[in-house]
């Protein structure tokens, strides 16, 4: 767990643990002789602390090092069709990570154990499911699962990613729900939307073909509510002048009333 933190973390408990047992504990007096031998022993414990946590704050900073580089890495679609399912919420995490959200990963250790990742920003909460399906569309059975889990964490949002794509069924149930769907395309857009490496010292080329994807992958997304940021969802207007016309409405509705142009 400490080393999915930040190293600073285990840093910072590395350099308490080595003055309290070091220096504070052994300074207290007790008058239990089995508490007062073992207040005099922790000075000799202090440098095995020291060197635990000190080895787990370097493991947890080449961590991070390690899922940023697999960010920049990717390139196009191949390469993240080509990514681990680990690999793939690790990218999935650190491109979240640089759009300002608090990320907390899962300790479940498998491939397909529900929850893969938790967000956090603005006081909303996100449930995120990583699916590494090369063969397969992501279905409707998933998306109702994680629309389940819902109300049981108080979270305020789905967001399922897969390097592949999803069916019509699945598209159909997260309609007008607070589910984003992110297929195979929409994640190249979002990977490269924070590259740093990319956007710093390789300028996209006009009129190349990974552009163009990539820009055409930024189309497909659904855009975010004017009113609180909100992923939005094409609806049909039933009524008034406007009827049979679709436009964009906001997945919190009735909560949320926004809306824009289709």
């Amino acid at each position: 767990m400490l080393v999915l933190l930040p190293w600073q973390v285990s840093a910072g408990l590395a350099a308490i643990a080595f003055v309290g047992l070091r220096w504070v504990i052994p300074s207290l007096h007790f008058e239990n002789p089995i508490l007062a031998t073992f207040a005099k022993a922790t000075g000799g414990l202090a440098w095995l602390a020291l060197l635990g946590l000190g080895t787990i704050s370097l493991l947890s900073a080449l961590f991070a090092r390690r899922k940023k580089a697999l960010l920049e890495e990717q390139r196009d679609a191949d390469s993240l069709r080509a990514l681990s399912w680990q690999e793939l919420e690790w990218l999935v995490g650190e491109a979240y990570r640089r759009k300002d959200y608090a990320v907390e990963e899962s300790l479940s250790g498998g491939s397909d154990g529900g929850i893969d990742l938790i967000l956090r920003k603005d006081g909303r909460t996100l449930l995120v499911q990583c699916k590494r399906w090369k063969t397969q569309s992501v279905g409707a059975p998933v998306i109702r699962e994680m629309f389940g889990l819902l109300g049981h964490h108080g979270a305020d949002g789905v967001i399922i990613v897969t390097s592949g794509g999803f069916t019509r069924d699945a598209m159909s149930f997260a309609e007008g729900k607070p589910i984003e769907l992110i297929d195979g395309k929409a994640l190249l857009a979002l990977v490269r939307g924070v590259q740093r490496q990319l956007k710093d010292t390789v300028p996209p080329i006009p009129n190349a073909p990974e552009t163009k994807a990539v820009e055409s992958a930024s189309k497909l997304a659904p855009p975010h509510c004017p009113s609180c940021q909100a992923r939005m969802v094409k609806r049909t207007a039933r009524r008034g002048a406007n009827s049979g016309n679709t436009f964009w409405g906001c997945s919190n509705y009735p909560t949320c009333r926004g809306v824009r142009p289709s």
